[in-house]
């Protein structure tokens, strides 16, 4: 039974090694490589052709260059599509990160337009109004006063209530 178990392995392993093509080039340093994915821009010599040989990528739907996604022009290697993903995951973070940011300064924006409206309402009202002075002493504001918050505050509401 287990000899018959190692040849069925062994069989299905040698045809998978058989399927593929082995191609040899020289780099500009003039070492010798080899692999089963040629470079585009080398000068190739097949040492065997497997059953399919290795065609450039199409170019993406999206309109970008498959050679920018693989700088080798050939089949992403397993480290570029790493690379790739986590590009995308840096990317995705980042888009995160500033709509987070964008969400929050858009609250404290509302947040503030509803205290200027909120203090604009009470100038409005005519009721008696006070500030602090340095001392911390409190002091009621005379009309001059008065109109001068009053125009300032609508200029803030106008500020930050587009």
């Amino acid at each position: 039974m287990f000899r018959k178990f190692f040849l069925v392995v062994l069989l299905c392993a040698g045809s998978a090694a058989f399927g593929q093509g082995i191609y040899s080039w020289k780099d500009a340093g003039g070492q010798v490589h080899y692999s089963d994915m040629p470079p585009p821009d080398a000068k190739v010599r097949t040492v065997r052709q497997g059953p399919i040989a290795p065609t450039k990528p199409a170019p993406a739907a999206d309109g970008s260059d498959a050679a920018a996604a693989a700088p080798s022009g050939g089949p992403q290697s397993y480290a570029e599509k790493e690379l790739a993903f986590r590009k995308r995951r840096a990317e995705t973070a980042e888009a995160e990160e500033k709509a987070r940011k964008a969400q929050a300064a858009d609250e404290a924006r509302q947040r503030e337009c509803a205290e200027n409206r909120a203090q604009l309402t009470a100038l409005e009202s005519g009721q008696r109004m006070s500030r602090f002075d340095e001392n911390g002493e409190r002091v009621f504001l005379d009309d001059d006063e008065r109109s001068a918050a009053l125009e300032r505050t609508r200029r803030a509401v106008d500020k930050t209530c587009r």
